[in-house]
């Protein structure tokens, strides 16, 4: 007679692997309402080099090699610029959101998301104040808080197993602005030996983190269920 409740011999399971396993099943999935938020703020931060590189092309007399970036914000057209920085701005804001929404509870959950709003306002206001001192502020205040929010970024991925690959390239994103800004306010300088790069330094130091959200947006995507 075989008795109602019976003894099952539980699998075995390696010791290795059973944290790993647990550590699978008690990080949620991202959700594609989530990730399909996060893709549309990306989406503005990557449509503002492509602006700012159409206008320079087509501005007659612009040299992108030598001028910055907030030249195109002057003359008839400078409009154009300007609501590229607000837009680029309003998107960093967005992603700001989203990302207190992807980042609950663990490191950063709260920090990141203010240092990226930081962001985001600094470019909302550079897109009004087109004069100094304010537009060197605004300059200053979004390019610290990109560096900062990299480095605050890479803390979550050491955190979290399977993104430690990510701490390397965060804080080397983090870097490149802190490395290239002095060759860019060096570049200013008429007299200087790097004068006439202006414009390339800039554009070197600024869109690291444009290439940084879209690499991990990219991620984000084809491994959904590996959350942050």
């Amino acid at each position: 007679m075989v008795p109602f409740f019976h003894y099952v011999t539980p699998p075995y399971h390696p010791a290795s692997t059973v944290p790993a396993q647990a550590e699978r099943t008690t990080r949620p999935s991202i959700s594609r309402k989530l990730l399909l938020w996060l893709s549309y703020g990306v989406a503005g931060i990557a449509l503002f080099p492509i602006i700012y590189l159409i206008e320079g092309a087509t501005r007659p007399g612009y040299d992108a090699w030598r001028q910055t970036i907030s030249s195109l914000s002057f003359g008839p057209w400078g409009w154009v610029q300007q609501g590229n920085f607000i837009l680029c701005g309003v998107s960093v804001l967005w992603t700001a959101f989203v990302f207190r929404k992807l980042l609950t509870g663990g490191a950063c959950a709260t920090s990141y998301p203010i240092i990226r709003s930081i962001e985001g306002l600094g470019l909302v206001a550079i897109g009004f104040f087109r004069l100094d001192p304010l537009h060197t502020a605004c300059l200053i205040v979004i390019v610290n808080a990109m560096t900062i929010g990299l480095f605050v970024i890479a803390r979550r991925f050491w955190k979290q197993p399977g993104w430690r690959g990510w701490v390397a390239f965060s804080v080397a994103c983090g870097l490149l602005p802190m490395a290239l800004m002095p060759f860019f306010g060096m570049a200013l300088n008429p007299h200087s030996a790097l004068a006439g790069y202006a414009g390339l330094f800039e554009r070197l130091a600024t869109n690291a983190d444009t290439l940084w959200s879209l690499v991990l947006l990219a991620r984000l995507w084809t491994r959904r269920s590996i959350g942050l």
